[in-house]
């Protein structure tokens, strides 16, 4: 199986719900072309609103992010 690099804040968050892209966008109430779009960005930013509904959304389910997962790496 091939390790994959998360190395925007979007992929980094979206890694540790361990779903499909369609399943993650249904959990955050966002249209799976956004979720995708924002997977793709090579910045991949997470914007203040989305990062307190994948708080939100994270705490429900059990998942663990950390404020440095939806930081850009330096």
């Amino acid at each position: 199986m091939r390790q994959a690099v998360h190395t925007t804040p979007w992929q980094r968050v979206y890694s540790k719900f361990e779903c499909s892209q369609s399943d993650f966008a249904k959990l955050l109430g966002r249209h799976r072309s956004k979720v995708s779009r924002a997977l793709k960005d090579k910045k991949g930013l997470i914007n203040g609103v989305d990062q307190e509904l994948i708080l939100t959304v994270a705490a429900r389910n059990g998942v663990i992010i950390k404020a440095d997962d939806m930081m850009p790496v330096r």
